[in-house]
This record gives structure tokens, C-alpha cells and sequence, in this order.
């Protein structure tokens, strides 16, 4: 229920019989007009980590339904990968948040529900200003805070799938089977479905997790489109360290 939790340019293309990166030959009488050497699935998506690592920013939008029915969580970040970010989630209990970190520092907007389950301790003066100003090091679980940063590494076994279309894209799909919890994306063992683009740069752009609870959907864009991100204005923020100080 929590929201706990890609440089190198490849040209892929497809040949009949599957992707492949494609390298032009000179044209003379007895070579061939093209050379390819198939990618494997592992080669592929290290490729897609080495590329979405190198981002400057990315957009990541989740959605986390049930598998007996039911949205347990939604939530999109824009992030720097680093220490910069805008986070806004909402969650099955009906707690909502809205986030913005800057290096060290949080602000944090969030409803009534998400102040009931709120991992510290809280106070009314909480409640008279839109945004808390928090450090970093104080975040605690319950918070539901977001991180800029995301885990694109390879693990498992992965598999090669054939050449496709997610939303008018074409992509090679790569499969990885996690049967021991070994993935950086959640504890418990499922299917992972990378979605890596098979023309252009290889972009990741979407994991499907299918889990014994949960299928979550995690879809990448806006890469290296420019950051807007600022903190809120001080009129409308309450720093946290000066509320316990006043008590």
C-alpha cells in the first residue's frame, strides 16, 4: 500500500526473425547491403538502464491496482534522479500527498487522511498553512514520502520477447521472472515486464510487475525536458523544526 519505493545512443531495428542493432555496410559487389547482430535480452536491457541512468529528468507515473479489484495507489514524480522532485500520490485509504523535495529539504501537502497516518508527531499548528517544511532525515515510512531517485539496474533472468507496440511505440518486451524477491522494486517475487524501445534511443519505457497481490504499472516519459520545479512560497509554509521548538 506504500509507495515505498536510464548513456549510450543504440539503434535498434528489426529483422524478420526479431530486433536487432543494425550497422550499414558500404555498398560494393559482394558485400551485403547490411550487417545485424541480434541483442540479447540481458544486453538489451543494460542498454536501457545505461541510457535512463544518464537522464538529466524523467517523468514516472504508477498505478497499483489489486489483483481482486481496486486501486491501492497512484502517484507521478518528475524528477533529476538526484535530490530534486515533485511527487504527487494518492492511496486506497484514501490519504492523499503532494511533495516537493530540494536537496535536503521537503515540503510536504497532504489531507486529513494522510495527517492521520502520518509517521510523526503531530500538532495543530500543522494544519494552519498548506505546506510543511521538513529536512530529509527526519522522513519516516508512514510519511509516504517519495525519493528522487530510481533503481534502473538489471537482475534475474531475463528473456526476450518479440518486437511490439505500447502506445503506438514499437518496443521489445523483456521478461524477468523474479521467483525469490531479488528485484529493487518490491519484496515480494513476481513477473517483470520491461518495456524497452526498439527504435531510437533505448528508452525504458514501462514495467509491468505482476505479483501474488498487486500488478503495478510503472510507464517513463519527458526525458530531459527541462524541470520546473520550486518550493512553495514561505507565506505558505510552516517549518516544522520551529512548530516542535514553540510546541
Amino acid at each position: 500500500m506504500r509507495a515505498s519505493a536510464v548513456a549510450l545512443v543504440l539503434l535498434l531495428g528489426c529483422a524478420a526473425t526479431g530486433c536487432a542493432e543494425t550497422h550499414v555496410a558500404p555498398r560494393t559487389a559482394t558485400a551485403p547491403r547490411a550487417v545485424t547482430h541480434p541483442r540479447t535480452a540481458a544486453q538489451l536491457l543494460d542498454s536501457a538502464n545505461r541510457t535512463m541512468k544518464a537522464l538529466r529528468s524523467v517523468t514516472i507515473t504508477a498505478e497499483t491496482v489489486a489483483t481482486g479489484g481496486g486501486r491501492v495507489y497512484s502517484g507521478r514524480r518528475t524528477t533529476d534522479l538526484k535530490s530534486r522532485c515533485a511527487y504527487k500520490a494518492s492511496f486506497r485509504s484514501g490519504s492523499e500527498l503532494e511533495q516537493i523535495r530540494m536537496g535536503g529539504t521537503d515540503y510536504i501537502h497532504g489531507n486529513d487522511m494522510f495527517f492521520e497516518m502520518w509517521g510523526r508527531e503531530t500538532v495543530p499548528a500543522m494544519r494552519q498553512k498548506p505546506w510543511l517544511k521538513s529536512p530529509v532525515s527526519a522522513a519516516r515510512g508512514a510519511d509516504d514520502l517519495a525519493v528522487c531517485t530510481w533503481p534502473f539496474t538489471s537482475f534475474g533472468r531475463p528473456t526476450k520477447g518479440a518486437r511490439t507496440e505500447l502506445d503506438g511505440r514499437p518496443v521489445i518486451p523483456v521478461e524477468v521472472r523474479d521467483k525469490a524477491g531479488e528485484a529493487p522494486f518490491a519484496r515480494e517475487p513476481g513477473i517483470y515486464t520491461f518495456y524497452v524501445a526498439a527504435e531510437g534511443t533505448p528508452y525504458l519505457l514501462e514495467i509491468s510487475y505482476k505479483g501474488p497481490y498487486n500488478h503495478t504499472t510503472t510507464v517513463f516519459s519527458d526525458f530531459d525536458k527541462p524541470l520546473a520545479i520550486r518550493p512553495p512560497a514561505t507565506a505558505d509554509t510552516v517549518d516544522l523544526s520551529t512548530v516542535r521548538a514553540s510546541g
